[in-house]
């Protein structure tokens, strides 16, 4: 990277407190106030993709870190993994260099630029491990940043990968330690619940569920709500996945 980048007084200020305080994230919500707080000072973004697994490869898992009931169509549509796969391919021809792609609705640009434009995910910042692969990688996509990405942004990504990457991996170790200790509980959804969560898995929103259920949209948002308190999770996306890893409901294109 061509040039020096210089620091503030402030900014190295602010850049130690976001170190100090990455040592401190050992769950998930603790792994999202750290990237919605201390990071926006360098990588300032409103969602995090976040993936492990070998790059490029049908292993590589990602998730997306942001407040419930984001993204969630999205992700049930497959549109998100799509545009993850088109950048982690960009980023390994790219020679694992911090990637800037910007948000491109004039059908000009690259296929993520115009995948992000589309979707209203804005410009986007990706980055991951070079040292590490396989189950140890570690790969960034901040999305919805205020502003083009520039060489500053680079460069804190870079800088800042190491953290990132611990983070990461030791919130993955602290909630696979959570899982296996917990005690096995059994899963249970009303019959009505079922059929809301299985027209949730198909893509459906509140008030089309309504409609096939003959409900009332306040109805299936209360069934909704019932469903993410049962299974405990943050959102219609997780609720998906945990249904179907419970044999609640079957997989995308069961009856």
């Amino acid at each position: 990277m061509d040039g020096v980048i210089t620091l503030s007084a402030v900014e190295l200020e602010r850049l130690l407190i976001t170190l100090e305080s990455a040592q401190q994230v050992h769950r998930r919500h603790q792994f999202f106030l750290w990237t919605q707080g201390a990071l926006q000072g360098f990588l300032p973004h409103d969602l995090l993709v976040f993936g492990h697994g070998a790059y490029g490869a049908p292993g590589f898992r990602s998730e997306v870190l942001a407040r419930a009931n984001t993204l969630e169509d999205l992700v049930l549509q497959g549109e998100l993994r799509r545009l993850v796969d088109l950048i982690v391919d960009r980023w390994l021809e790219g020679g694992h260099q911090p990637l800037t792609i910007a948000a491109r609705a004039d059908g000009e640009g690259c296929p993520a630029g115009q995948l992000l434009a589309r979707l209203g995910l804005g410009h986007a910042l990706a980055h991951g491990t070079r040292e590490f692969f396989g189950d140890c990688s570690g790969f960034f996509i901040f999305l919805r940043m205020p502003e083009m990405p520039g060489r500053r942004h680079s460069y804190f990504v870079d800088m800042l990968m190491p953290y990132l990457h611990t983070v990461l991996h030791r919130m993955l170790a602290e909630e696979k330690l959570s899982q296996e200790c917990a005690p096995r509980v059994v899963l249970r959804l009303s019959a009505r619940e079922s059929q809301v969560i299985a027209l949730v898995r198909d893509g459906k929103t509140n008030q089309q569920i309504a409609q096939v259920l003959e409900l009332s949209p306040l109805t299936v948002k209360n069934h909704v709500q019932n469903i993410l308190r049962k299974l405990e999770v943050a959102n219609r996306t997780q609720a998906v996945a945990k249904a179907v890893k419970a044999r609640l409901i079957g997989g995308p294109g069961s009856a």
